[in-house]
């Protein structure tokens, strides 16, 4: 008995990580859009937000919301920083995350001041990027975009 308790314990900690580096790693996260001046980002970017899925071969995106916003294109990481638009265009939050090579951590905050950190994958190339948000709060949605270099 005293075995499967300590098992159970380990296997916790371990699901419970990126959660607890999510939390602790946004703590420290300024405002998006207001960090850097323009000149200093790489470019901008704009995606969707929603579910992915390949049928009959294709790709196919259903959108539960767009994505705008600038990036910064370091030596080991990528920052982003934007703005989260529903269906109608109206701003409904912001987003930062920070991608090392497949990994991604940040936050996303909504206008009312509520905010949630987020962990998940995102794999990028010089002009796409797609990815899993996962949070302790609510769906994980996909996200996907390009990038657009200045």
């Amino acid at each position: 008995m005293k075995k499967t308790l300590i098992v159970i314990g380990i296997c916790a900690a371990f699901a419970l990580m990126p959660a607890i580096t999510a939390l602790s790693a946004t703590k420290s996260i300024r405002s998006p859009l207001q960090t850097l001046p323009a000149e200093d980002y790489d470019g901008t970017f704009i995606g969707g937000l929603g579910r992915m899925y390949k049928e009959n071969g294709e790709w196919q995106f259903e959108y539960h919301a767009y994505l705008a916003g600038v990036y910064k294109d370091k030596n080991r990481y990528k920052t982003l920083y934007g703005n989260i638009y529903n269906l109608d265009e109206e701003q409904v939050g912001n987003i930062t995350i920070f991608n090392f090579r497949w990994i991604l951590i940040g936050i996303i905050r909504n206008l009312e001041g509520g905010s949630a950190p987020i962990v998940g994958f995102l794999f990028t190339n010089d002009e796409k990027f797609a990815g899993r948000l996962m949070s302790l709060f609510g769906p994980a949605p996909h996200i996907w975009g390009q990038f657009d270099p200045e």
